[in-house]
Parts: structure tokens; C-alpha cells; sequence
């Protein structure tokens, strides 16, 4: 029962819940207060009643003691009181003008066992069915004893407490039907600008073109007007996520194709004319060299997406100087040494591409940074471009040929690594008159029984060697 109660209330509109919670919250201080207010109202009606009574009492009381008995007894004028005062034997010796100067109130039996002072409320008396609050207190006339009876109705008081709770059981309906109505168009109104988010957002789905689809933004500043703009800017960031996404995938098809194509021409001119075998060979080393070119770049993209999903395979503190085969003290980091490595082996192929005479690679502890700087002589590059050459598939220069190149993932790879290590890659101007590139990676706790990486820097020249890859 209480799964399917939980169910379909789960299932109900948000503003039809948010509608019965403040009408249930409502209606429940409503019979709450109606309540209280009822017994509040009461209790101050039967308290004043009593106090008429008790007052009457007394004063008929004090006149006995002194020895008086007016005939008719004295009696307020602005509430009803009646009184008697009775004899042991029952008689009545003296009442107030609305009271009976023959028969009493009550009983002589009740009047006997209520002398403790208290006032009560009794429907059985003289009056017939009428309810009267009473008061009893026994004194002495004459040195006999006598009883001093005092009575206000009550039917006032219990009728209008009754029109009181019947006007309630009225208007708290009233009341409520109307707060419901109230709350209810208020929740829609409020929440009529979701209702357009929502409709706006599956349109998103059909949405094409070269800007991010937008959610319209309320006016109002509120917290749905912030939501907007939050959902704004995650659809900003997941338009320009699938713009990379597809031009990744188009740029890495358009790579794959150019040596899948070279090698189905050699081998369908092989097999379309007579071959001898030194030509097989001749053939078999070429498309040996384009099944290579698709190996790297195979590599290429598996470590570019290993390092897009937050894989950072560290094997644990390395020295970084051994890794990377430099000169000096060790230098401990906390990185994977084939990733490293690559990173390495990316910067240091690059400069060799672009220097006319020589490649110089400093290594150096910075801080609590262990920094590599590898500098070219060769022509540099424009300060506007340097961010732009670690985006992927990016070639400066696309007039060379791609078998003069690289896929355009060298630095981008190699950035890639260095961020997913804590570090990163920066490019400046080199005292040389071309190209700087600065490796930083954060410096780890030596293992133990062996030194830290010291301050001293340590440098090495790298003689210009050709590559087959570029990335600028």
C-alpha cells in the first residue's frame, strides 16, 4: 500500500503536489487554530459565568452572616443571576426577582453534596432542560443553616459557540478551496517558464548549425533565470564538444585514408602487372612504411583518448633525467616513463624539423618544478600561433606534403601528457632566433636511501637529425 501511495505520488505533477502540501498545511492550522480558538472562547465564557455566580454567592453569603435576608435578594443588572437562599428543610426563604420564591433550582440532595464551592454545570433544575452554571455555599440565619444557591444560564454561551463552530465548518472549506485555487495558478505561473526550458531543450535535439542551440532566459533574475543560463553554457560546452568530436573523427579519417590509399595502389599495380620479386620487395617496403604511418597514428589516437578519459597510468617516482636520458642529479616525478617519454621524444622531433643548424635541450630543477627547455634556431613561430599549433590536427604550413609531416598530434600529445602528469607545455621566443619549449613536470619525494634532484642545472646539445613528422 505504501509503495503504491508512494507511486502515485511520485507520478503527480510538481505543482499539483506543491499545491495539496500548502492546502494540507492549511486546512491542518485551520482546524488547529479553529480548535484552540473554540476552547479559548470557552473557556473565557464559562470563566466569566463563573464569576457572576461566585460573586452573587458571596454577596448573598455576606448578608446572612450579618444577620440580613432582603426580600427580593440583590442581583447584578447586566448579567441574569438567580439565586435562592434554602432551608435545611427545603424551603425557600428568599430569591431574586427571576428566581422562583417556591421551588428550588435544585434539588435539596444536590445542593448537600455540592457545598465544596466548586461551580458545576447541571441541566436538572426547576428550569426544566436548561443547562445553568451553579454555585453552592452553605451559611447560618438565626443560628439555623441554611444554603445559598447561585445559577447563571448557560444556554447563551453554548449557543454561541455552536453558531461560532458552525461558521467555521463553513468557511475553513471556503477557505481552503480558495488558498488551493490561489496556489495553484501561482505554482503555474511560477513554473511556466521550466515548462518552456523544457520544451526549448527538446528542440535542442533537432537543432543544426554552426552556434549552440539556446534556452530562453527569463527576465525575472531568479534562480530558474540562473538555471538558464547554466543550461546556456553546458549546451555552449557540449556544441563545441561534438564539433571537435566530429572534426576529430573526420580529420583522423582523412589521415587514415591517404596511406590506406598509397598502399591499395601499390599493391593493385603490383597485381595488375608482371612482378618479379626484387619489384615484390620494392612493394613490400613501401606499403611496410604505410602500414607504419597507420600504426602511429593508431598509437597516436588511442593515447590521445586514454588521456582524454583521465587515464593517467603512473607507474610510480621515477627519475625523470634517466627517463629522458639527460645528464645530472635525479630528478624524482611522479609519471608514467613511456608517456613521458613520448612527450619527450615529441618536442625534440619537432625542434630538429624547424632548426637550420642545432636543437639545444636544458634540464633544470625550478622550484618544486623539474623543467626541460628544448630551443631550435630555426625561423620561430608568431606569438598569436603558439596556442594554436597544440590543437590537433593542426599544420601551420599545409602547403608541405603529408609524407613530409606529421598528423598534427605531436604537441598536442605531448601537452596532453604533461597536463595529465600536473605539468604543462609553454612556447616562447629562443635566445637562438626560434622556437622555445618549456616541459615542466611537478617534482615528487625522492624514494627512500636516495637524493633529491639538486639545483645545479644540467644541459645537453642534441645534434640536428631529420624526422619524417611535423607539428607546425
Amino acid at each position: 500500500m505504501s509503495t503504491w501511495a508512494g507511486g502515485w505520488w511520485a507520478s503527480r505533477s510538481l505543482a499539483l503536489r506543491l499545491t495539496m502540501i500548502a492546502t494540507v498545511a492549511l486546512a491542518v492550522g485551520l482546524v488547529a487554530g479553529t480548535a484552540g480558538l473554540a476552547a479559548l472562547f470557552f473557556h473565557n465564557r464559562v470563566e466569566a459565568v463563573d464569576a457572576n455566580a461566585r460573586s452573587e454567592a458571596t454577596t448573598v453569603t455576606s448578608l446572612l452572616t450579618s444577620g440580613q435576608l432582603p426580600d427580593p435578594l440583590p442581583a447584578p443588572d447586566e448579567e441574569p443571576v438567580l439565586a435562592q437562599v434554602v432551608a435545611a428543610d427545603g424551603n425557600v426563604l428568599a430569591a431574586t426577582p427571576s428566581a422562583s420564591r417556591v421551588v428550588p433550582l435544585i434539588s435539596l440532595a444536590v445542593v448537600r453534596g455540592r457545598l465544596s464551592g466548586s461551580p458545576f454545570t447541571t441541566v436538572d433544575s426547576s428550569l426544566g432542560s436548561a443547562p445553568l452554571r451553579v454555585t453552592v455555599a452553605a451559611s447560618r440565619l438565626h443560628g439555623s443553616r441554611v444554603f445559598v444557591v447561585s445559577a447563571v444560564l448557560y444556554t447563551d454561551v453554548r449557543g454561541t459557540l455552536t453558531a461560532m463552530l458552525r461558521t467555521l465548518v463553513v468557511a475553513v472549506p471556503i477557505v481552503l478551496l480558495a488558498v488551493a485555487i490561489a496556489t495553484w495558478l501561482a505554482v503555474r505561473s511560477a513554473l511556466r517558464p521550466v515548462d518552456q526550458l523544457r520544451a526549448a531543450a527538446d528542440a535542442v535535439a533537432d537543432a543544426r548549425g554552426r552556434t549552440a542551440p539556446q534556452l530562453p532566459v527569463p527576465h525575472s533574475g531568479d534562480e530558474l533565470a540562473r538555471l538558464a543560463d547554466t543550461l546556456n553554457r553546458m549546451l555552449d560546452r557540449l556544441h563545441r564538444a561534438t564539433d571537435q568530436q566530429t572534426t576529430f573523427v573526420a580529420d583522423a579519417a582523412h589521415e587514415l585514408r591517404s596511406p590506406i590509399a598509397s598502399m591499395r595502389a601499390q599493391l593493385d599495380v603490383a597485381l595488375s602487372t608482371p612482378t618479379t620479386g626484387a619489384e615484390w620487395e620494392g612493394v613490400a617496403r613501401g606499403v611496410s612504411m604505410d602500414v607504419e604511418r597507420v600504426g602511429r597514428l593508431a598509437d597516436d589516437l588511442l593515447l590521445l583518448a586514454r588521456l582524454d578519459s583521465g587515464i593517467t597510468p603512473r607507474t610510480g617516482i621515477v627519475d625523470a633525467r634517466e627517463i629522458l636520458d639527460l645528464p645530472g642529479d635525479p630528478a624524482w616525478v611522479d609519471a608514467d616513463p613511456r608517456a613521458l617519454r613520448r612527450a619527450f621524444d615529441n618536442l625534440v622531433s619537432n625542434a630538429r624539423r624547424h632548426a637550420h643548424d642545432h636543437v639545444d635541450i636544458v634540464a633544470e630543477v625550478s622550484d618544486v618544478q623539474f623543467v626541460v627547455t628544448v630551443d631550435d634556431d630555426g625561423d620561430g613561430l608568431a606569438p598569436q600561433d603558439r596556442e594554436r599549433v597544440f590543437e590537433r590536427w593542426l599544420r601551420l604550413d599545409d602547403a608541405r606534403a603529408r609524407d613530409q609531416g606529421g598528423a598534427g598530434l605531436g604537441l598536442a600529445i605531448a601537452r596532453s601528457v604533461a597536463r595529465s602528469h600536473g605539468g604543462d607545455i609553454t612556447l616562447h621566443q629562443s635566445p637562438t632566433g626560434g622556437l622555445r619549449a618549456e616541459l615542466r613536470i611537478p617534482l615528487a619525494h625522492p624514494p627512500l636511501g636516495t637524493r633529491a634532484a639538486q639545483p645545479p642545472v644540467a644541459g645537453a646539445t642534441a645534434p640536428l637529425l631529420g624526422s619524417s613528422r611535423r607539428d607546425r
